[in-house]
């Protein structure tokens, strides 16, 4: 790819993978985090 090494594609195309996978997965697992706070329930929180 671009006249690159065949190792150094394959190093781009895993960090990219990664960071991609990385980041939906965050996405994911944090898009209720605001309907969480909302629902007034905070045990623990001094004040």
């Amino acid at each position: 790819m671009f006249g690159l090494p065949a190792t150094t594609t394959a190093i781009m195309v895993g960090v990219l993978g990664f960071w991609v996978v990385y980041t939906l997965v965050f996405y994911f697992s944090t898009k209720n985090w605001a309907v969480e706070d909302a629902d007034g329930d905070h045990e623990g929180v001094a004040g």
